[in-house]
C-alpha cells in the first residue's frame, strides 16, 4: 500500500506528462473504434474491411510503444530512487504496467464513447441494421485490439525495465541513440534506390503490360514500395546522424545544429515512426482516391448500394488514417517541446531573441509535419500520371483525368489540415518561450 500510495503521488507530480499521453492513447483508441465501426457496416453491406483494424493495429504498436517509452524515460530517474529505497524491481514493473493498463482502460472507454458516438452522428445507417448491434460488435472489436495491443507493448516494456539498472535508470531520460562506425547509411541508400527502381517497375508494368499479365505487377507491387519506404527514412535519418558528427562548418549556420540533434536524437525511432506515418499518409491517399470513384455517378462497377458503402468506407478509412497522422504527429511535437522547455530558456539565456525562438519552433513543426510526406510525394510525383494514362483508357472520355482531379482535391484537403495542426501546434508552443522583452 505505501509503494503503492507512493506512485500515486509521484503521478500527480507529472501531471502534465500524463496529461499528454493520456490525450494520445485517446484519440488512438477513438480512431481504432472508427475503423471497426467502419469495418462492421462493409461487413453488413458484404464486402470486407478487416484488413483496415488489423493494420491500424500494427500502426498503434508502433506508436503506443513510443509513447509507454516516452513516459517512462520521464520517470526513470523516480524508479531509480525508488530502487535505492528498497522497492523490489518485480513490484515496481508491476506497478507501472498496472499504473498504464488503468489509463488505458480509462482512455478506451473515452475514445470508444466519443469515437461510436461521432460515427452515429455523421453517417446514416439506413435501418439495415441496429445501433446496438453496431456498438456491441465495434466495441467488442476494438477492446480486442486493445488487448493486444497492450500485451504486446507491455511485455515489451518490461523486458525493457528488467534489464536496466539503478545506474542505467538515472541516465535514462537522457540516453540518445548512438551511431554505430559499421552502421553507414551508404547500405540503406543502395536498398532504397534499388526497391524504389523496382517500384516504379512494377507500375510501368501495370500501365504497359498486357491485361493478362497485370495481376503480378499488381499483386507484387506492396513489396517494393514496403522496402522503399522503409529504407528511404533509415537511408535520411542515418545520413543526417552521420553530418552532425561531421561537424562541418555548415552545420553551425542558422538553427542548423539545433534541428539536426533533434531529428537525429533517437534517430533510429525517428526512421521507423516516420515511415509509419509515410505509409498512413499513402493508405490515406489511396482511401480518398478510391472512394472517390466509388461516389462517382457515371461509373457503375458493383450494385449501387454495395458500391455506395465501399465508397463511403474508403473516405471513412481517409479520414482515419489523416487523423492518426497529424494528431499523433502533433502530439509527438508538443511532447517534444515540454521534453525541451528548458532547452528554449538556455537559448533565450545565451541571446536569442523571442523572435529567433519563434522562428526555431515554426522550423520544428514544419520538419516534423512534412517529413513523412516526403516519399509519399515523390511516389505520387512518379506514379500518378502514369497510372492516370492507363485509367483514362479504361474509363469514358467524361472521366477523363479523373485520378488528376481526386490527387489534387486530396492535396488541397492535406493543406487544410496542415495549416490547421500547424496552427494548433505552434498556439501550444508558446508557453514554452521565455517571457522577456525583445530589444
Amino acid at each position: 500500500m505505501m509503494y503503492w500510495k507512493l506512485s500515486l503521488r509521484n503521478a500527480r507530480r507529472s501531471f502534465t506528462t500524463y496529461l499528454l499521453y493520456i490525450v494520445t492513447m485517446t484519440i488512438l483508441l477513438g480512431v481504432m473504434e472508427l475503423s471497426n465501426c467502419i469495418a462492421v457496416v462493409g461487413n453488413f453491406a458484404d464486402f470486407q474491411t478487416i484488413s483496415l483494424p488489423l493494420l491500424i493495429v500494427v500502426i498503434q504498436i508502433v506508436l503506443v510503444e513510443y509513447i509507454d517509452t516516452y513516459i517512462f524515460r520521464q520517470r526513470a530517474k523516480e524508479f531509480a530512487n525508488n530502487l535505492l529505497l528498497g522497492m523490489q524491481k518485480k513490484t515496481l514493473t508491476g506497478l507501472f504496467l498496472v499504473e498504464i493498463l488503468l489509463i488505458g482502460c480509462f482512455c478506451f472507454l473515452v475514445g470508444t464513447t466519443v469515437s461510436y458516438g461521432l460515427f452515429c452522428i455523421g453517417t446514416s445507417l439506413r435501418g439495415a441494421y441496429s445501433y446496438g448491434l453496431l456498438y456491441c460488435q465495434s466495441v467488442f472489436d476494438t477492446f480486442c485490439c486493445f488487448c493486444v495491443i497492450e500485451i504486446v507493448c507491455g511485455v515489451r516494456l518490461k523486458i525493457r525495465m528488467d534489464k536496466l539498472q539503478i545506474r542505467e535508470l538515472m541516465q535514462e531520460k537522457g540516453r540518445s541513440q548512438q551511431l554505430n562506425p559499421n552502421d553507414t547509411s551508404t547500405s540503406w541508400g543502395i536498398a532504397f534506390l534499388c526497391s524504389f527502381g523496382c517500384l516504379i517497375a512494377c507500375v510501368c508494368g501495370i500501365v504497359y503490360l498486357p491485361q493478362a499479365y497485370v495481376i503480378y505487377p499488381v499483386a507484387i507491387v506492396i513489396i517494393p514500395l514496403t522496402i522503399s519506404i522503409i529504407a528511404f527514412y533509415q537511408w535520411i535519418f542515418r545520413w543526417l546522424s552521420a553530418y552532425r558528427r561531421k561537424s562541418a562548418v555548415s552545420i553551425y549556420q542558422q538553427n542548423r545544429l539545433y534541428l539536426t540533434a533533434a531529428a537525429t536524437y533517437n534517430f533510429r525511432t525517428a526512421a521507423m515512426v516516420n515511415a509509419v506515418f509515410c505509409m498512413c499518409f499513402l493508405f490515406s491517399a489511396c482511401s480518398f482516391i478510391t472512394g472517390s470513384f466509388m461516389l462517382k455517378p457515371d461509373l457503375q462497377l458493383m450494385e449501387k448500394t454495395a458500391q455506395y458503402w465501399m465508397g463511403t468506407a474508403q473516405l471513412g478509412i481517409c479520414i482515419v488514417f489523416t487523423v492518426i497522422y497529424f494528431s499523433i504527429l502533433a502530439l509527438q511535437q508538443v511532447i517534444e517541446f515540454h521534453q525541451n522547455a528548458r532547452h528554449y530558456q538556455l537559448l533565450g539565456w545565451i541571446g536569442k531573441s523571442n523572435r529567433q525562438l519563434k522562428m526555431l519552433i515554426i522550423q520544428q513543426i514544419a520538419i516534423r509535419l512534412t517529413m513523412p510526406m516526403i516519399l509519399a510525394l515523390l511516389i505520387g510525383l512518379f506514379c500518378i500520371p502514369l497510372l492516370n494514362d492507363k485509367i483514362n483508357k479504361l474509363l469514358p472520355p467524361s472521366m477523363h483525368n479523373a485520378l488528376l482531379h481526386d490527387a489534387g482535391v486530396f492535396f488541397i484537403s492535406i493543406l487544410f489540415f496542415f495549416i490547421g495542426y500547424f496552427y494548433v501546434v505552434f498556439t501550444m508552443s508558446k508557453v514554452y518561450i521565455p517571457k522577456k522583452k525583445t530589444r
